[in-house]
């Protein structure tokens, strides 16, 4: 507890340990009727039920994909495979197979393109990041990967990041088709629905009101999302913007994309690329939080800092 600072007269103002877990709403701070306070202390604890069943739903995702890259080779006590066969035959990605990755950047750029974030809940997609995974690791044992291997994983981590939101809001690849609108849209929607969703992630008020397909909603960057939103549809390529953002579409400047380097709820560990800036200025303009996380990560590479012209709409046109 904090001593009162008598000699300046002045009285420390904090939150109280309530408010600190309660949303709009939900401060029962002053709430003098019994019945109204459990009540909001009942949502409290729903919500908090909720976040943490969402992150055990996550923690499960992650655990089943390095079960089934597991599956995909062994690895003895020297650290090496001991049964390629078994892993050539699993993995088409083998180097025996004409879909190899390594033979050919042109060839792993066309797999991962079919990658999708619009997928979340299917096999395929949880047996795609699995191959890849183990594809990647195998990779990494040889040694230092190329250029193009080392594109693909920023990529594959890019999309990744997205299906692993996307099956914590409980998408589908039926409520991500192309035709889809969001559900944060409808009339009387239950809060329930986004309330235990991380802060990232949280509706803005354009979510809730514009309507929007809604792999919008699973960018966690609230400053994106809106941009998108107040943007006419008619005036940009929907499907470009989305290969751009998982860097699959060669730019000017190099491949345009985002960068993930932690969970991928969490805002600080994403990072935009210069040649994704350079040709996407209205899509991050206003993003300081996502600024200073790109500068954090370009420094922890030893490379120049970007200008604030980036989002300060220098650039846009």
């Amino acid at each position: 507890m904090n001593h009162l600072n008598m000699s300046s007269g002045q009285i420390p103002l904090e939150l109280m340990p309530q408010q600190a877990r309660a949303g709009p709403g939900h401060d029962w701070t002053g709430v003098s009727d019994r019945k109204a306070r459990k009540k909001m202390q009942d949502r409290i604890n729903q919500r908090l039920k909720r976040q943490r069943m969402i992150a055990r739903r996550a923690q499960d995702f992650l655990s089943e994909q390095e079960q089934n890259i597991n599956e995909h080779f062994i690895v003895g006590q020297n650290q090496s495979f001991i049964s390629d066969q078994q892993y050539t035959m699993s993995n088409p990605w083998s180097e025996t197979s004409h879909t190899a990755v390594q033979s050919s950047s042109q060839s792993s750029m066309s797999m991962l393109r079919s990658f999708t974030a619009c997928k979340p809940d299917c096999d395929e997609t949880a047996q795609f990041i699995s191959q890849f995974s183990a594809w990647a690791y195998r990779e990494y044992l040889r040694g230092f990967p190329e250029a193009d291997t080392l594109l693909n994983l920023i990529q594959f981590n890019t999309t990744r990041a997205l299906v692993i939101i996307a099956k914590s809001m409980d998408l589908t690849q039926e409520s991500m088709k192309p035709d889809a609108r969001s559900r944060l849209t409808i009339t009387g929607i239950d809060t329930a629905i986004f309330e235990s969703l991380p802060p990232s992630l949280q509706p803005t008020n354009l979510q809730l009101s514009v309507s929007h397909h809604p792999w919008v909603d699973i960018i966690p960057i609230a400053g994106i999302r809106d941009n998108i939103l107040l943007r006419d549809e008619a005036l940009y390529d929907k499907a470009e913007l989305c290969r751009d953002l998982r860097g699959f579409q060669q730019v000017a400047h190099g491949h345009g994309g985002m960068k993930i380097w932690k969970d991928p709820w969490d805002p600080d560990g994403w990072e935009f690329t210069e040649a994704f800036a350079i040709k996407w200025p209205w899509v991050i303009r206003g993003c300081h939080e996502l600024f200073e996380s790109t500068n954090y990560w370009r420094t922890m590479r030893n490379e120049a800092p970007l200008g604030s012209g980036y989002i300060l709409g220098e650039l846009d046109t």
